[in-house]
């Protein structure tokens, strides 16, 4: 079994920390998560519980709604008229065991905000460096554990405009900031922008360049990528951007997706390679 957290490291450098359980306050939604997440040569590169979103917590898996509950942690979006009202309705997600692997793979139960069982998850989160890359690969195989097909949500299927975050979220550190921004047809200007992969030119407060490769890799539903970096930094894989997503009775949901993080702004081109 794991010591946790379970720590990467490469040539002195520990490159990111795995964190299985989580301690936050049951409004942010406990779940587990990846944080600090460094380049190479040590530059940290994610944020964790700040105070503008303290359910923020580096790279983390999660859904805004899962049937009528919140296992994405802070407010609920009821709505243009109402927007985010906190309720008594997070859940959260719970490590149960480790699985036979040289890796970081666990099985987890996705709870409601009463205790209900609703989902279980395999996680495989495979980090290792490849050349000037630290390479994270992201694998999660949702089951459904109820007797009815479950809704996986966002807010924009209640009519928030570029709201459609749920899945795979990187909350990037304080005030780090984007200089330029590609995907697979060119430069993108604008939040939701479909695409394959995405290549990230930024720098972090204290000014130091990094790159950021994200792609979706094996995955259902949208394809859209969806950031801010004002007022905070933080991207998401929108596999629910514009449509919400559904498991069946005794169906699965599998999502695969890789992000890969160099130290200084690398060509377009390799870092594509990479993806």
């Amino acid at each position: 079994m794991p010591e946790l957290p379970v720590l990467i490291e490469h040539e002195g450098v520990t490159v990111a920390e795995y964190h299985a359980t989580s301690e936050v306050p049951a409004g942010d939604t406990p779940k587990p998560y990846l944080h600090p997440l460094r380049t190479p040569s040590g530059v940290v590169v994610t944020g964790f519980a700040p105070e503008d979103h303290t359910w923020h917590h580096g790279l983390g898996f999660a859904f805004p709604r899962v049937d009528d509950h919140n296992l994405w942690g802070g407010g609920t979006y009821l709505g243009p008229e109402q927007g985010y009202v906190v309720l008594a309705d997070q859940g959260s997600i719970r490590h149960e065991r480790w699985l036979p692997t040289d890796g970081i793979a666990h099985e987890l139960t996705w709870l409601g905000h009463g205790g209900e069982e609703l989902l279980r998850e395999e996680r495989t989160v495979d980090v290792r460096v490849e050349g000037p890359a630290v390479v994270i690969d992201h694998e999660s195989v949702l089951h459904n554990l109820l007797d009815h097909e479950v809704a996986l949500e966002t807010p924009a299927q209640r009519g928030r405009p570029d709201g459609g975050y749920g899945g795979l979220w990187l909350r990037l550190a304080e005030d780090f900031a984007a200089e330029r921004i590609v995907g697979d047809l060119g430069e993108v200007t604008e939040s939701g922008a479909a695409s394959d992969t995405l290549v990230v030119h930024g720098r972090t407060a204290a000014g130091e360049p990094v790159t950021l490769g994200l792609s979706f890799r094996d995955a259902p539903g949208d394809r859209n990528w969806i950031y801010r970096f004002e007022p905070f930094s933080a991207i998401g894989w929108g596999i629910a951007y514009s449509h919400g997503m559904t498991i069946p009775v005794d169906g699965t949901l599998a999502v695969r997706h890789r992000l890969v993080v160099l130290d200084g702004h690398a060509p377009v081109n390799e870092v594509r390679a990479l993806l």
